[in-house]
């Protein structure tokens, strides 16, 4: 993790993935101007980066709002999301679905929300109730854990993973959400602490803006992006271009009834407390 500033810059967290690039790479590459101190991280680091004040907003992981709403405002029009499939974002397995119950899932521990949503998908779609557990395993390549029969992977890990030979199953959990419920499913979102908010009002209105900015520039220019992937041997120019091209980064009303079915059935399984309103950053009052 890089380290944290104390200047008047809003502190910026990006998630260190591919999926993150058609907002990023247009700051970062000079293309959209921005005055932000960006932090890279994985989903829950950055979730932990948000709520200890490390970052004054950021791609958070969607289930870390829903467990804090009281302490953000998302912003509007801004997410991680799919409307089908989402391609990393993986349930990857030597054995076929309905052999999975009983058997042992390993998780990443890069993800809360994609843990959240493989067990509601497993045990109220499919009825499989496996077990559980979260494992920083080590990949090398495309080589599968040893000794594991099922991987949930995400982001980068999921894009190298599905290509092992091993693998005889590869749920996509942003398809099996939308044939389930017929919703998008959004994975992450663009939260801004509240504290932030009312200490640095117009200038978090301008990050907004200039966010919506670098997203719009980023999605007229996926083919230079792509092109500005390391080239290695598990991820063509191609395959990164088609993969962007599934990703969708608005925040629509059908995403955030999406997102509030997820809230309610997280909610209905005990994993929420409570029910979780979808809080936006206000309109600024600046004339």
């Amino acid at each position: 993790m890089g380290e944290l500033t104390s200047t008047g810059s809003l502190r910026v967290g990006k998630v260190n993935f591919i999926n993150t690039l058609p907002v990023f790479y247009p700051l970062e590459s000079g293309a959209i101007e921005h005055d932000f101190d960006i932090i890279a991280n994985t989903p829950a680091v950055l979730n932990t980066l948000l709520a200890s004040d490390q970052i004054d907003l950021g791609v958070v992981s969607s289930i870390e709002y829903g467990r804090n709403f009281e302490k953000y405002v998302l912003l509007p029009d801004l997410s991680i999301s799919c409307k089908t499939r989402v391609c990393s974002v993986l349930l990857l397995s030597t054995l076929p679905l309905q052999q999975l119950n009983d058997q042992e899932i390993l998780l990443t521990p890069k993800s809360d929300t994609s843990i959240a949503l493989l067990k509601l998908l497993l045990s109220r779609r499919f009825e499989i109730i496996p077990h559980y557990r979260v494992s920083d395993y080590h990949l090398e390549g495309s080589s599968w854990p040893d000794g594991a029969k099922a991987v949930l992977a995400i982001g980068d890990d999921a894009l190298r993973l599905q290509k092992s030979p091993s693998v005889t199953l590869a749920l996509d959990l942003g398809a099996a959400w939308y044939e389930w419920t017929g919703h998008p499913f959004v994975f992450a979102v663009w939260a801004l602490r509240c504290g932030s908010l009312a200490q640095r009002d117009g200038q978090v209105h301008q990050a907004h803006a200039t966010l919506l900015a670098a997203r719009d520039y980023g999605l007229n220019h996926l083919e230079e992006i792509a092109r500005s992937v390391d080239q290695c041997s598990w991820f063509s120019r191609k395959e990164c271009l088609q993969y962007l091209q599934t990703i969708e980064y608005d925040l629509d009303s059908d995403k955030q009834a999406g997102l509030k079915l997820f809230f309610d059935m997280l909610c209905e399984a005990g994993e929420l407390s409570r029910r979780v309103p979808l809080n936006f950053l206000p309109v600024s009052t600046d004339k």
